[in-house]
């Protein structure tokens, strides 16, 4: 911002709008104002003393004066204006701020929704508050009725500070509904005593995380409560609720969807997918800079997934249409999980032709789905361990142009935990087990999930 010549007045109009603004008689030097600016609250000392213009003087100051600030005026209105030296005093002027002992909403600059009940318009989670809105304790009857509604795609984590209980707020319907780009809430143990919860966090679709160190659902009722957040797992055994799921499921524990932070037990690893048509999974969180990327996302290693909407090939249209996927590569990486669950990840990848790495699983539970409707004509199984697996529930459904599955000559199904019923449902005759076991849709369970020899009908293939 160059601004040549200053007149004196226009120091002294700003170090005066300042001294009124804070209620103060302090002398700044120019290069003490952005902090002075900065330091402001609304709170008035009451001893304001004005000064009057200087004698004019000459001398130079370095333009970081004035853009330091410009700056401090925008961290405080929250405006993206630009300000000319002689428009900053007004600006000082016109600066409001929302005080008192309120229960806020607070969006901070961090894009973090804060819930707090404090004197003043604050936030404790980091960032500086660009806007806020008082809420009103008797909740909301609708998304469209909470007034920081028009924010709401703006939203990446939500906050419920430790003030909050002192609300008294019961009913907590919509309160979240809608927050697309929100990955985490934390502090929810400051929700305890919420009442009705209907819709609270309908179509979450980023939603991963909901963070509690206590809560009780008794007299909680939440029709709808988690419709949407198909990425939502619970910390405990990787619970991940329905389209249906309502309060009960709003718990610690097993088949829970909070998280205590201090008993994690989950883990991630990372899908990449790239315009070739390929799907990297491994856990690492950095994709390949060298390939063109289209989407990339985390997926819980203990997720018990309950549909689509969780993988970066999910897109309704475009490029992440999981129609556009046709090879999968489980990195060597993979091997670092003990304990993973496949549940839907390919799921109606239509054109999905090949997939390599399965050796470098293991501790592989539930394949639920995983690979129902796919366009693959061989998979290879070999070097995978199948000692851990638990569910193959329509785990190759639909595959009807695969014609060979590869297994190690020690392939041995767990003699019991195990279940799979239509794991081979509505495949085709194509498929041919290495001793010429041919399908059959009167043999669609798991059972064939073995090698095929003399003396055992199966549809695996050894080498």
């Amino acid at each position: 911002m160059a601004v040549g010549t200053i007149s004196t007045s226009i120091l002294t109009d700003i170090a005066n709008a300042i001294r009124f603004k804070a209620g103060v008689a302090t002398l700044y030097k120019p290069r003490e104002m952005a902090a002075a600016v900065s330091a402001l609250d609304g709170t008035d000392a009451g001893n304001y003393q004005g000064q009057p213009y200087m004698t004019l003087e000459s001398g130079v100051l370095p333009e970081s004066v004035f853009s330091d600030i410009a700056d401090a005026i925008r961290e405080q209105n929250g405006l993206s204006t630009l300000y000319q030296p002689r428009e900053m005093a007004a600006a000082i002027l016109a600066l409001e701020w929302d005080v008192g002992l309120k229960p806020r909403a607070v969006l901070t600059s961090l894009g973090t929704l804060e819930f707090n009940y404090v004197d003043g318009r604050h936030c404790y989670s980091g960032g500086v508050p660009v806007n806020a809105w008082e809420i009103d304790p008797a909740g909301y009857s609708s998304a469209s009725a909470r007034p920081y509604d028009s924010i709401k795609l703006q939203v990446k984590k939500v906050v419920i500070h430790s003030s909050w209980p002192q609300v008294g707020m019961r009913k907590a319907d919509y309160l979240f509904n809608a927050f697309q780009s929100m990955t985490e809430v934390s502090g929810f143990e400051n929700m305890s005593g919420i009442s009705s919860a209907a819709q609270m966090f309908t179509s979450c679709p980023s939603l991963e995380t909901i963070y509690a160190t206590s809560f009780s659902n008794s007299g909680l009722s939440g029709s709808l409560m988690f419709n949407g957040c198909s990425r939502l797992v619970g910390g405990t055994d990787g619970f991940v609720p329905s389209t249906t799921s309502g309060a009960s499921v709003c718990k610690l524990g097993t088949g829970g969807v909070l998280t205590d932070p201090n008993a994690d037990q989950r883990t991630w690893f990372w899908a990449h997918y790239y315009a070739d048509g390929e799907g990297v999974l491994t856990a690492s969180p950095t994709p390949d800079p060298t390939r063109e990327l289209v989407a990339s996302g985390r997926i819980c290693a203990i997720g018990k997934y309950v549909g689509l909407g969780f993988t970066p090939w999910d897109g309704v249209t475009g490029p992440t249409h999981r129609q556009h996927l046709t090879h999968v590569t489980f990195a060597a990486d993979m091997a670092t999980f003990s304990y993973l669950n496949l549940i839907y990840l390919f799921y109606s990848c239509t054109n999905l032709a090949s997939v390599s790495g399965l050796d470098n699983l293991s501790g592989v539970r539930s394949m639920r789905f995983t690979f129902a409707s796919c366009a693959f004509t061989e998979i290879d199984f070999r070097g995978f361990d199948p000692s851990k697996l638990t569910d193959l529930t329509y785990t190759f459904s639909g595959c009807n142009k695969l014609t060979t599955i590869y297994a190690d000559s020690t392939w041995a199904l767990p003699s019991s935990g195990l279940t799979g019923s239509q794991c081979f449902y509505s495949c085709s005759t194509s498929l041919v087990g290495g001793n010429g076991t041919v399908w059959s849709s009167s043999n669609t369970g798991y059972s064939y999930m073995r090698i095929d020899r003399a003396g055992q009908a199966g549809y695996l293939t050894t080498a």
